[in-house]
């Protein structure tokens, strides 16, 4: 695995990028909310040729990066407190923090309602968010997987994890999918859209033609989903 830090101009813009080499057999370029830019290739690829593949996508670069710019917000870091807000399935929730006698979780009259006695309030969330995850994406991973029963595909297993860099991934040797326990603060549509994103690459790898066109057809919105999540804030 190589990494190294390379530059492109584009007009009178100077684009830096974190090119990353390792042993894969396609090249990817993503633009992260905080318009830093990541491009993985093959180990074996000359540096030239990535430099200007990269170099062709520059137009496109500098428009996600002017998108992020106008429309990401950097979220405060909690303190768990009453008032906070907190998001849950798109929607967002007052948190009401009572000292009690007993540890509990719920929400109740549009408030996110912690009472705890043995653990802290921000345990108690994080499993409330955890347990949350794991049942909304095992049903809609059922749901979504309704569509790809004709392509004789085996249900793929469900593990959560708090990723950094993605709202999913999915593992062909194990054929598992891992989800983002972050995405459970989107809405259903914006889940459904992360499933699907990585039930199609059970059958297609790379983001080619292809995979592009059979995530289409299941989830026509999958461009206006995809926005959404990019500039949500956890």
């Amino acid at each position: 695995m190589i990494a190294t830090t390379e530059k492109i101009e584009y007009g009178k813009e100077i684009i830096e990028f974190e090119l990353l080499q390792e042993d894969r057999k396609t090249l990817s370029i993503e633009v992260l909310p905080t318009t830093k830019i990541k491009v993985k290739a093959p180990e074996n690829k000359n540096k030239q040729d990535i430099i200007k593949k990269v170099q062709n996508k520059a137009k496109w670069i500098t428009k996600q990066k002017r998108y992020f710019v106008d429309n990401y917000k950097k979220p405060d870091e909690k303190k768990y407190v009453s008032g906070e807000c907190f998001r849950y399935l798109g929607k967002q929730y007052r948190l009401k923090v009572i000292k009690s006698n007993a540890d509990s979780v719920k929400l109740k009259n549009g408030y996110l309602a912690v009472e705890y006695c043995l653990k802290t309030p921000s345990k108690l969330i994080d499993k409330w968010y955890k347990d949350k995850a794991l049942s909304t994406y095992e049903k809609e991973l059922d749901k979504c997987f309704q569509q790809f029963t004709t392509y004789g595909l085996t249900k793929p297993n469900l593990k959560i994890r708090k990723l950094t860099k993605r709202w999913g991934s999915y593992n062909k040797n194990s054929n598992t999918i891992t989800m983002n326990i972050e995405t459970i603060k989107a809405n259903k549509d914006c889940i459904d859209y992360v499933i699907y994103h990585e039930l199609c690459h059970c059958m297609y790898f790379a983001h080619n033609k292809e995979f592009y066109t059979l995530l289409e057809s299941k989830c026509k919105d999958w461009s206006k989903l995809k926005n959404k999540l990019e500039t949500l804030i956890l």
